[in-house]
C-alpha cells in the first residue's frame, strides 16, 4: 500500500505540471491572437510591425492610373470606356511585369518632355499625384528608391515601359517581361468616349484641359452608412474602450492614452470621423507614406471597390472614390480618406458613405465649358493660372429629394490652389485676399 500511495503522487504531481504548462501556453496564445491585441493602437511596435504589413493585391487595388490618354485622327484625347475600362486592363498587365534592367533616366527637360505628352507613339496613363518607384518592387528590385513618377507611357513594345514625371520633366526607361499590352492598344482605338484635351502646365504638373464645351453625364446612387460602433470595434477593439460626448454631440472613443477615435453626432446627419493614434517617431519617406495609408484604409474597413489614390502632398495621402472615371467629393470638397502623419502622431480624417446601388441613368447631363474659359472666369475673380495647382471635373453630391439616401452626383470643375480642394463655384466666393498674403508670407520665409 505503501508504494501504490508514492506512485499516485507522481502521477498526480505529473498532471498538475502539464495542467501548469498547458494552461501557460494557452494564456500565450490567446494573448498574441485576440483581436484587442492586433488592432491598431495596442502596442507600438506591434503597430510598426503591422504598418509594414501590406500585400501586392492591396497596392494595385487602391494605386490604379484614373485616367487614360491616346491619339485619335490625329489628336490627343482623353478615352474612356466603361466596359473596356484601359486603366484596369493596364493595371492587369502591369501585375505581370517584371523588370529585367534597372530603371534609367533617359529625358530631363521640359521641351523633350512635352514631345512625349504630345506623341501619338504613346498611350499615357496618369497617376493624379506622385507615386514612388519603389512602391512595386516587380519593377524596381530596391525598396529605398524614393524617385517619384506619375505618368505611365506605353509604346509599341511589350518589352519597354517608361515613366514620367510632371514636376522634374523626368522620364525614365525599364525593359520588362511579363506583360502584353494589345489588348490596351485595341481599347483605346475602340474607346467609346474620346475627349480633345491638351496638357496645360500648372503648379504641379500638367493637367487635361478640355478643348470643347462637353456633356458629363449626373448619375444617381443609393448611399449607405457603417454605424459609428463598426469603425470603434474596427480601429480600437471592443474593451477596454472609454468615451466622453462633448457639447456639439460628437463623442471620443478613447483606448489608453494613444489612441482614439472622435465619431460625428448621430442626428447630426454628419459622417466625418477622426482616428487618431499618437506615438513619438520620425515621418516616414514617401513610399512607406503611400505604403502606410494602405494598411489604415484596409483598418478602416471602408467598401474599396471604387476608392483610388488621388493627392499626396507633404505628410498628406488621401483617396478618393471614382465612378466612370470621375473623383467623387464629398460635403462640397472632402476626400474621403485622408492620411497625416506626423512626429507626434498620425491621424486618419475619413468619411463613412457607401455608394451602394447605382440607379440607372435618365439621359441628364450637364455641360463643361473649355477649361480655358474657367481659368479666365478665375482669374477675373484674383485666382489666377500662376497660382492654380492642379484642375479637373469631378462630381459633387447632392441630396435627391425623392429619398433620403438617394444622392446625385453633378460633374464641375475642381480646383486645388494654396493646398486646398474646392469647386469652380466655391472658389469665386472667396476672398482671396487672405490666401495671397500667406502665399507670400510663405513664398519670403522660404526667401530667407
Amino acid at each position: 500500500m505503501k508504494f501504490k500511495f508514492k506512485f499516485g503522487d507522481f502521477f498526480l504531481g505529473l498532471g498538475t505540471l502539464i495542467v501548469i504548462i498547458l494552461s501557460a501556453v494557452l494564456w500565450i496564445f490567446i494573448m498574441t491572437s485576440d483581436q484587442r491585441f492586433s488592432n491598431i493602437g495596442q502596442n507600438q511596435d506591434n503597430e510598426s510591425k503591422q504598418v509594414r504589413s501590406h500585400n501586392t493585391k492591396s497596392l494595385y487595388d487602391l494605386y490604379i492610373p484614373t485616367t487614360s490618354y491616346g491619339f485619335s485622327d490625329g489628336k490627343l484625347c482623353q478615352l474612356y470606356d466603361s466596359k473596356n475600362n484601359l486603366t484596369l486592363e493596364f493595371t492587369k498587365e502591369i501585375k505581370k511585369a517584371k523588370a529585367v534592367n534597372r530603371i534609367k533616366k533617359v529625358i530631363k527637360s521640359q521641351d523633350e518632355y512635352e514631345k512625349y505628352l504630345n506623341s501619338p507613339k504613346y498611350l499615357q496613363l496618369v497617376y493624379p499625384d506622385e507615386i514612388t518607384f519603389s512602391l512595386f518592387n516587380r519593377l524596381n528590385k530596391s525598396t529605398k528608391d524614393n524617385r517619384e513618377f506619375n505618368r505611365f507611357f506605353v509604346s509599341n513594345s511589350n518589352h519597354w515601359i517608361y515613366l514620367g514625371n510632371d514636376q522634374t520633366n523626368e522620364i525614365y526607361r525599364v525593359k520588362i517581361k511579363g506583360a502584353n499590352f494589345d489588348k490596351l492598344r485595341k481599347y483605346a482605338k475602340t474607346a467609346r468616349t474620346k475627349h480633345e484635351i491638351r496638357l496645360v502646365r500648372l503648379k504641379e504638373g500638367y493637367s487635361a484641359f478640355y478643348v470643347k464645351n462637353i456633356n458629363a453625364k449626373v448619375y444617381s446612387y443609393l448611399t449607405n452608412h457603417q454605424s459609428y460602433s463598426y469603425f470603434v470595434s474596427r480601429l480600437l477593439g471592443t474593451s477596454g474602450v472609454t468615451s466622453k460626448t462633448n457639447k456639439t454631440g460628437q463623442t471620443v472613443y478613447s483606448l489608453n492614452y494613444y489612441t482614439r477615435l472622435r465619431v460625428p453626432d448621430p442626428n447630426s446627419g454628419k459622417h466625418n470621423y477622426l482616428y487618431t493614434h499618437f506615438e513619438k517617431n520620425k515621418i516616414p519617406n514617401a513610399t512607406n507614406r503611400l505604403l502606410d495609408s494602405v494598411y489604415y484604409v484596409h483598418q478602416i474597413g471602408l467598401t474599396e471597390q471604387d476608392l483610388r489614390f488621388f493627392d499626396a502632398d507633404g505628410s498628406n495621402v488621401s483617396y478618393l472614390n471614382y465612378i466612370e472615371g470621375i473623383p467623387v467629393f464629398l460635403n462640397k470638397h472632402d476626400l474621403q480618406v485622408k492620411t497625416t502623419f506626423s512626429t507626434d502622431a498620425i491621424t486618419v480624417a475619413f468619411n463613412s458613405i457607401n455608394f451602394q446601388i447605382p440607379i440607372p441613368f435618365d439621359g441628364q447631363t450637364k455641360e463643361i465649358k473649355p477649361t480655358a474659359d474657367v481659368i479666365s472666369d478665375l482669374t477675373a475673380h484674383g485666382l489666377k493660372q500662376s497660382d492654380i495647382q492642379r484642375i479637373g471635373v469631378g462630381f459633387k453630391m447632392e441630396d435627391d429629394s425623392s429619398h433620403h439616401s438617394l444622392i446625385n452626383l453633378i460633374p464641375t470643375y475642381y480646383v486645388k490652389a494654396y493646398g486646398e480642394w474646392k469647386s469652380m463655384d466655391e472658389w469665386k466666393k472667396q476672398d482671396l485676399t487672405t490666401y495671397h498674403k500667406f502665399d507670400n508670407r510663405v513664398k519670403n520665409n522660404g526667401v530667407k
